[in-house]
């Protein structure tokens, strides 16, 4: 046998020697008692809260050796108060159960989470609109401006302040504007919320 073979295969010995002890004396960590207890889904104790405890039961729980019973994928499971009315999964009044994910409560008074006025009229006004019955700034027609502003309806009419001079309500975007004009710049009157040319 060559010198350089022996080497090697003495090398080898040697590691064998070290290594096979270390490698029967070693146990992965989760054959430990002491992992297991420090596992939230497999220690007996309900650690969220929300009246289930450890895997399976735990909607929180995908496997026995999770760390902990949250879901953050199930808004009533996920430790956060989504929808901002200072509670907090099952203590929020618009979690049904841990499994429910939308911490919102229509009725509650408070338009939070998803809600809208269309899903929630009882929490959520309804947003800012402008519509108009005539062509918009249109002194020659009398019109009227209808929507909402700040969750409040109104409904605006032109009309005349005097003889000349005429209150033109008209829409800007979703909100109402108004504007004073007066006819007799047009060499008009103003007359039941218009102005109206005078005969030549």
């Amino acid at each position: 046998m060559k010198r350089g073979h022996a080497i090697i295969i003495a090398f080898v010995a040697i590691a064998l020697l070290l290594l096979v002890p270390l490698a029967l004396s070693w146990k992965p960590k989760w054959f430990s008692r002491q992992f297991w207890r420090r596992v939230a889904c497999n220690d007996g104790i309900d650690n969220d809260g929300d009246g289930y405890t450890d895997y399976p039961a735990d909607p929180g729980c995908k496997r026995r050796w999770d760390r902990s019973e949250l879901n953050r994928f199930i808004e009533c499971d996920d430790g956060i108060d989504n929808d901002g009315d200072g509670y907090i999964d099952r203590s929020d009044a618009g979690c049904s159960s841990p499994r429910d994910n939308d911490e919102s409560n229509c009725g509650d008074g408070i338009c939070e989470g998803g809600e809208t006025h269309q899903t929630c009229s009882a929490d959520c006004t309804p947003p800012d609109s402008c519509s108009e019955t005539d062509s918009g700034f249109d002194i020659w027609n009398q019109g009227s401006t209808y929507g909402y502003r700040n969750g409040n309806a109104y409904n605006n009419t032109d009309f005349c302040d005097n003889s000349t001079s005429l209150i033109e309500y008209y829409c800007s975007g979703t909100s109402c504007s108004m504007a004073g004009v007066d006819c007799s710049n047009y060499n008009a009157t103003c007359n039941n919320g218009a102005c109206q040319l005078q005969p030549q």
